[in-house]
């Protein structure tokens, strides 16, 4: 019999909201799940640098992260050919290029994503 076990606090990831992104701020790193939110799908991603959430001293540097559900990220990514989205062990370097006035409460960040997809090698070899 084979058994598994996780907790959900072993797959939390911190949201990169709209407040976080501010032109020129970048992250980079490999997307190691994905899920589903009520705004779509999500990504995990481990970055190569961590970020500060908070300009508070003490503040905990995050090295896991999730993105997703924010309209400029999928535009982005459809805007890249991407319509089905990320896959795990895509590399993604995203950056934020501008912010625009929406009639809604919240501004939106803007981005280019440039992803780097590894060859899937085929297991049956003639």
């Amino acid at each position: 019999m084979t058994q598994f076990r996780g907790r959900t606090e072993d797959a939390e990831a911190i949201f990169l909201d709209a407040k976080f992104w501010k032109p020129g701020v970048s992250i980079s790193g490999r997307v190691v799940r994905k899920f589903q939110s009520t705004h779509g799908t999500c990504f995990v991603v481990e970055l190569v640098t961590p970020v500060t959430l908070s300009a508070d001293v003490n503040a905990k540097k995050e090295h896991t992260v999730s993105i997703g559900n924010l309209t400029g990220f999928r535009m982005a990514l459809e805007a890249a050919g991407l319509n089905d989205g990320l896959e795990i062990d895509d590399a993604i370097f995203l950056e934020c290029t501008s912010i625009s006035k929406t009639k809604k409460d919240s501004d939106q960040p803007n981005f280019e994503i440039e992803v780097n997809r590894p060859e899937k090698t085929s297991a049956a070899h003639s």
